[in-house]
């Protein structure tokens, strides 16, 4: 139900949240088309939820990227083989990096765009992902190995 409260709630997330959203979506997948669908969708959601939520920012984030990664396998089932993420003009300078990055998986991909492209915490991501902190840290530990690896391999 959309209250004024409500509606304050996700206005204030929006206003804070949302071009960092886009951006880390679009460093997730690629994908302009993904990054507009997943942010306005996942704002969207959060709006039918209503007093749901007790935290919206949260939501939205976990919401978004589930969305972004249905869009990729949907788009990966329709070409019958991997989305790559495709040649991308520089945002924030993610162009190359976001081509080496690729051979991440999605889970790993997803934990390195929270934390170095939306400037989550570590310690805040477990709320964003609804994970106990200590296994978002060493998922993002891992991650961030598996990452160093790519990136000094392909010098």
């Amino acid at each position: 139900m959309q209250t004024d409260a409500v509606v304050e709630r996700v206005r204030s997330v929006y206003e804070t949240d949302h071009a960092r959203l886009w951006r880390s979506i679009y460093a997730f997948a690629g994908s302009r088309d993904v990054a507009d669908e997943a942010t306005a969708e996942a704002f969207a959601q959060a709006l039918r939820r209503g007093d749901e939520l007790r935290d919206v920012a949260a939501w939205v984030w976990r919401s978004a990227f589930a969305i972004a990664r249905g869009e990729l396998q949907r788009r990966r089932r329709a070409n019958g083989e991997p989305a790559e993420v495709p040649s991308v003009d520089t945002v924030d300078g993610l162009g190359g990096l976001l081509r080496r990055l690729a051979a991440l998986s999605e889970q790993d991909r997803e934990l390195i765009v929270l934390c170095h492209v939306g400037g989550w915490k570590p310690g805040e991501l477990a709320t964003v992902l609804g994970e106990p902190a200590g296994r978002v840290r060493v998922r993002l530990h891992r991650a961030t190995e598996r990452a160093r690896e790519i990136l000094e391999n392909d010098r």
